[in-house]
Parts: C-alpha cells; sequence; structure tokens
C-alpha cells in the first residue's frame, strides 16, 4: 500500500483543491457562527464548545463522505483507475492506500475543526459573552465524532461499492437524508413499525448510541446494512471488475 501517492494525486487535482479551500471556509464560517454568535443567543451569556461542534458537524456531515467518495471512486469515474492498476497491479493495495489517505484527509479537517471550535468557543465566552464551557468536551470527543465516523464510513462504502463519483455522492448524502426524514415521519405519525425499520437502517443515530456507551446489539445492524455489506460487496467487484 502506498497512501501517500493516492494522496497526494488527490491533492494536485483541481477539484479536490477547490474542495478543500471551499470547506476550510466553510468550517471557518460554521465555528465564527456557533462560538461568537452562541454568547448571545444562549441564556447566560455563556459559550459551550460542544454546541459550537454541533454547528460545526453540519457542512463536515456534506464534506467528509464527499471527500471520501472522489478519493475511492473518482479514478473510475474518469477512467484513470486503469492507469493506477497497470502501475501498481495489486487492486487490494490500492483500494487500501485510498481508504488511508481519505482518512487522512478527514482527520486533519476534523482535527482544524475542534481546534476552531475550541478557539471561537473561548473568544465568544470569554470576551463576548459571560463565559466558555469546555466541560463537554469529553462529549464532543465520543458522540459528535462518532458520528462524524459515521459519514465517513458511508462514504467509503458507497465510493467503493459503486465505484462511481456521481452515485456514490447520491447514495452517501442522499440515504441519511432519507432516513432521517423517514424518522421524523416515523415520529409525526407515531409509528412504531416504520420507527423500527428506520432505527435498522439510522447510521447517525446508531454512531451517537456507541459514542454515548448505550448502544444495544441493534445498532449494529445499520454498521451491517449501510458500512460492512456494501463494502464487502464493493471489495469483490473492486477485484474482479474489468477496466477500460
Amino acid at each position: 500500500m502506498r497512501p501517500v501517492i493516492d494522496l497526494r494525486s488527490y491533492l494536485d487535482t483541481r477539484g479536490a483543491t477547490i474542495l478543500l479551500a471551499l470547506s476550510v471556509l466553510a468550517i471557518i464560517a460554521f465555528a465564527a457562527l456557533g462560538g461568537l454568535i452562541q454568547p448571545a443567543v444562549i441564556p447566560g451569556g455563556t459559550a459551550d464548545v460542544e454546541f459550537t461542534f454541533v454547528v460545526l458537524s453540519l457542512p463536515l456531515s456534506l464534506i467528509i463522505p464527499v471527500i471520501a467518495v472522489m478519493i475511492t471512486a473518482g479514478e473510475w469515474s474518469d477512467r484513470s483507475i486503469q492507469n493506477t492498476f497497470l502501475q501498481r497491479p495489486g487492486r487490494l493495495g490500492v483500494l487500501g492506500s485510498k481508504v488511508l489517505a481519505a482518512i487522512v484527509v478527514v482527520a486533519m479537517l476534523v482535527a482544524l475543526s475542534i481546534g476552531l471550535a475550541a478557539a471561537t468557543t473561548w473568544i465568544g465566552g470569554e470576551l463576548i459573552g459571560e463565559g466558555a464551557v469546555f466541560s463537554s468536551f469529553e462529549n464532543l470527543l465520543t458522540t459528535q465524532l462518532a458520528v462524524l465516523a459515521a459519514a465517513l464510513l458511508i462514504g467509503l462504502a458507497m465510493g467503493i461499492l459503486l465505484q462511481s463519483t456521481v452515485l456514490g455522492l447520491i447514495a452517501a448524502i442522499g440515504l441519511p437524508f432519507i432516513i432521517s426524514t423517514a424518522g421524523g415521519l416515523a415520529m409525526l405519525f407515531n409509528s412504531e413499525l416504520i420507527s423500527d425499520i428506520v432505527r435498522a437502517v439510522d447510521l447517525n443515530a446508531a454512531a451517537m448510541a456507541l459514542g454515548a456507551g448505550d448502544a444495544t446489539a441493534f445498532e449494529l445492524l445499520p454498521l451491517l446494512l449501510l458500512v460492512i455489506l456494501p463494502t464487502a460487496l464493493g471489495v469483490r467487484r473492486w477485484n474482479s471488475r474489468e477496466v477500460g
């Protein structure tokens, strides 16, 4: 595996440059929105770092699957994967390198987001409001990071399975949206059947439960249906698909 090669090839593309630039701008804007404006709307004029990071999670939940899909499926879409396999015949090694490259890029963005969340919370709480709250930082590192990890996993799974940037993005972004909408409808109509079905495929809710330590065996079902099974099928397809 050579993740450095895949990381470099991804970062050298114009699409990646534009995406990462827009991502950093969005992260900075949402960090400022969450940390600086929070004291004006929260009773007591305090700023909570977890709330700031929840606001930051809104753009991150879209950015992370986009990056994962682009790295894993991008070369299939532009057909440059043929040259990659000619230079590096081990297909599973190439796949592993791309997955590691995606994890590195996402980890850098998440680390930047945590730093900005802490900085803007401190500025908003101590300099603008009545104080900054960092006691919830542990929840940030468990529950909120688990949700972002779920976004990364579904992005990787859909990219590996579909091996198409467009289809992968539609699935990685569309599925969580449809599931969350169905969950809202289940609550609206008070339907236990729909609630159970949604719970079986709600990866975000399962991630939150796992991060909070409240998960049961049932929370592993979304991981199986939306991550493990698609990834297994995608790996098989990746290893046997004809190129050309």
